[in-house]
């Protein structure tokens, strides 16, 4: 699914009254457990839809959809006089039943039916609508209205929530599935794009060509898709033999093996974990302009934001490797079989989040796994503090249908085994293939394939809400070595004591270790390892930090020291040295410690977190490391560096001058920025060293071309409203207009270009116009041009009705 976070329209059945504890953070909400069921309940519906199949063509300067849809159903009840279309705002022009007319009426939500005889079960039947659409949802018309001609030319649609209803009348909800056709008559010099197999491409002999697909399996309204632009298509085959098709823009091939570096590779490797072989005939890739999220992932085709494909520099900043994979995977876990309503929402989500941090091991190793898993950790720990909704509940969010959840699915392979679990998804998979799946589902298949009810765990981690707190605390005696753990955590109605299996490690001086697991599930666990007499150099709680938890654990300096110097594991080193950076005591030994772990330690993580520790000691000690972190082989421990000082050390200014020559783009823009903050003196010849630098989506020009305005330069100040403009991509746009801004100019250009980006279908975009000018709006003399502006055009009633929540 697109990457954003979500909010659903209906709560689950589930237990969610608190009472807060003394000393607690007060509860933002407060809920009932007795919830209606129509609440919770997938949408009813008297058909059910076995195909569809959609013809269209377009007026792209007008953002017109004239389209014919043809509706193939069956009844499923015994008597159905009516039927409802989704279809806001389209204006149906003919309807017919089994190729008779038929009587309909519409309202602001879609088009009702009206058989003239009620149908019955045991039937087919079809209907058809012809009708004509300008909507400003589901489908976008990108680039047709540039006067000056340099905007990409894309039509691309984006079915997700239910969105597909504004550009054809449908069926537009989850729980329903069907056979998909889409017939596309549009100019022969373009590529499109749609579900399933390419059936036929033909030329019409009249400058234009007609494309039709059609699926072989069925799938949900809303992961139907157009993709039409200029493209070029590398193709590609899987092991397992699925054709690959990514597109890229045709100036740039050199984009295309950076971008889909892995693109083959991560269907197999799914295939591979899954056991259950990739579901569709074949998979697409296609990037498009001023996309309204990340990526969507359409049954056999995602669509995604262009500003995920870059050369090989641009990958260093934003690289396509972990939306690949999430969107992938919901070729499986979403479109092979996919939720009822919304608070199931998790089932598509977490999956798309958990493969790509599996893939992530299997491609980088398991140091950037468990730095995956610790982000993924560190969102769920934030998002219980905010508020303690369970994973699977209507007001979940984002945070934990996303990360959340992906380490809740972690957790299941630690605590169950990973050998166990693919068996689980295997039967998950293949006993709901293309069909509707709830949360009880995945909870059914463990007990058809493990004969285990993990009742508890389902329980704490997705009906529940909150995360544990651990309080450890340990004694040494002559043979054997009590570590206590205490559950410290507010205990009520949501949140409970949590069961989980625990591994405890004693780490010895002599190099040696004792490990033990033992099940946490009381208030207060008393562990006994034995010892053997040896000497303790540090202990460990849950390594590699497999459950997500918060910990009171307090450690010597001495203890941290040797962590830090000898945990197998990344992360319980790279805690380690994060726990010294609070410790003031002994600087001298700190550094000492910091500089051997510096030397150790090849992970990013680790040596970011050193460099940031040293930045601020002045020391020739200190400053080598520094030196060498800005000329370091990772783009993360350069960034470390860099950002470690607001304004550049003047013995530093050699090293982060050779930064303006960096392979990253954003690290040219950074070094440009500090540097001409930190030594304006010398500013003409930075700029000069970074004159021919672009960037992705020309941010670091744009930059340069700020630094430049500053300064007096009025035509660098033009071409900066110039990137304002429509003729430029959505992240340029909001760069440029955010330099803007920052220098405080307005002219009528420039109020022109932010009118038209907060009148958007760029969410993104509109809301970055939308801070900006109500920013101008407060100042005098900026609000008398803005005014004078608005009252100089006509507005469509949609346009003051955005506007005048800024101009009043």
């Amino acid at each position: 699914m697109r990457q954003l976070f979500y909010s659903f329209i209906t709560a689950f059945f589930i237990l969610i009254t608190i009472a807060p504890a003394k000393a607690q953070p007060p509860i933002l909400y407060q809920e009932t457990h007795l919830v209606e069921p129509t609440e919770r309940a997938p949408r009813e519906h008297p058909v059910d839809m076995q195909r569809m199949k959609i013809e269209v063509s377009f007026d792209c300067p007008k953002g017109i959809v004239y389209g014919k849809v043809t509706h193939y159903f069956m009844p499923i009840r015994s008597h159905v006089d009516s039927i409802f279309f989704d279809g806001p705002g389209i204006k149906i022009k003919e309807a017919m039943l089994n190729g008779k007319p038929l009587r309909f009426t519409t309202n602001a939500d879609g088009v009702t039916v009206f058989p003239e005889t009620p149908l019955k079960w045991d039937t087919n039947d079809s209907i058809s609508f012809v009708y004509e659409a300008t909507p400003r949802k589901g489908i976008y018309f990108i680039g047709w209205n540039d006067p000056r001609n340099l905007s990409r030319k894309q039509i691309w649609t984006q079915g997700e929530g239910t969105d597909n209803r504004y550009w054809i009348p449908c069926y537009d909800d989850w729980d329903d599935k069907l056979i998909t056709e889409t017939i596309v008559k549009f100019d022969k010099d373009y590529k499109v794009l749609s579900n399933g197999t390419k059936l036929a491409e033909k030329d019409n002999g009249d400058g234009t060509k007609t494309w039709h697909y059609k699926m072989t399996h069925r799938h949900s309204a809303y992961l139907v898709m157009l993709g039409i632009g200029k493209y070029g298509i590398d193709e590609r085959k899987t092991k397992g033999g699925v054709p690959v098709h990514d597109y890229y823009y045709p100036e740039h091939p050199e984009y295309a093996q950076p971008t889909y570096k892995y693109s083959t590779e991560c269907i197999d490797f799914v295939a591979k974990w899954t056991g259950v072989p990739y579901p569709w005939e074949s998979y697409s890739n296609i990037p498009v302009q001023d996309f309204i999220y990340g990526a969507m992932e359409n049954t056999t085709a995602t669509v995604y934001g262009d500003f995920f494909l870059n050369d090989v520099r641009g990958t260093l900043d934003r690289g396509y490797f972990g939306v690949d994979v999430h969107e992938l995977t919901h070729q499986w876990f979403g479109d092979f079989i996919t939720i009822r309503n919304g608070p199931q929402m998790w089932l598509h989500e977490s999956h798309a989040t958990f493969f790509p941090k599996m893939f992530t091991r299997e491609v980088y190793g398991e140091d950037a796994y468990e730095w995956n898993r610790r982000g993924e950790h560190n969102a769920m720990i934030a998002a219980n503090d905010a508020d303690r909704y369970p994973i699977v509940h209507a007001k979940a969010g984002g945070s934990r249908i996303y990360p959340s959840g992906s380490t809740v699915i972690g957790m299941m392979l630690y605590t169950f085994g990973e050998e166990e679990m693919r068996h689980v998804y295997h039967y998950y998979l293949t006993h709901h293939a293309y069909s509707n799946v709830e949360t009880n589902d995945l909870y059914q298949a463990f007990q058809d394939t493990l004969g285990l009810s993990p009742d508890w765990f389902f329980e704490e981690w997705l009906y529940r809400g909150g995360v544990p707190t651990y309080d450890v605390s340990y004694k040494a005696f002559p043979t054997e070595t009590h570590i206590t753990v205490s559950q410290t955590h507010h205990v009520d109605e949501l949140t409970g004591y949590f069961k989980m299996p625990i591994v405890f490690e004693v780490h010895y001086t002599d190099g040696t270790s004792d490990s033990k697991r033992e099940w946490i599930e009381k208030q207060t666990h008393l562990i006994t390892i034995p010892n053997s007499g040896k000497t303790i150099a540090y202990v460990l709680f849950d390594p590699g930090d497999e459950v997500v938890k918060k910990v009171n654990f307090k450690k010597s300096f001495n203890e941290l020291k040797a962590q830090a110097l000898n945990a197998p594991k990344m992360l319980d080193r790279y805690d380690a040295l994060v726990a010294l950076k609070n410790d003031s005591s002994a600087w001298e030994q700190k550094r000492e410690v910091l500089i051997q772990s510096f030397n150790r330690e090849s992970y990013q993580a680790t040596r970011a977190e050193i460099v940031s520790q040293l930045a601020s000691d002045n020391t020739p000690q200190s400053r080598a490391i520094i030196r060498r972190a800005m000329k370091d082989t990772t783009l993360e421990v350069r960034m470390a560096a860099i950002n470690a000082y607001r304004f550049i050390p003047v013995d530093l200014e050699p090293d982060v001058s050779g930064l303006l020559k960096d392979s990253s783009y954003n690290m040219i823009g950074i070094a440009l920025d500090k540097l001409c903050e930190s030594f304006p003196q010398f500013a003409a010849r930075y700029l000069d060293e970074t004159k021919n630098e672009d960037g992705m989506s020309h941010k670091v020009h744009i930059k340069w071309l700020e630094i430049k305005a500053a300064g007096g330069d009025m035509a660098t100040t033009k071409q900066l409203v110039d990137y304002v403009s429509v003729s430029y991509e959505f992240i340029a746009r909001q760069t440029a207009m955010d330099a803007l801004s920052r220098l405080n100019y307005l002219d009528n250009d420039l109020i022109a270009n932010l009118f038209d980006c907060l009148l958007s279908t760029n969410n993104r975009l509109a809301g970055s116009a939308n801070t900006i000018m109500t920013k101008y709006y407060a100042e005098t003399n900026f609000r008398a041009m803005m005014m004078a502006y608005y009252k100089s055009k006509s507005w469509e009633p949609w346009q003051k009705e955005i506007i005048e929540k800024i101009i009043k």
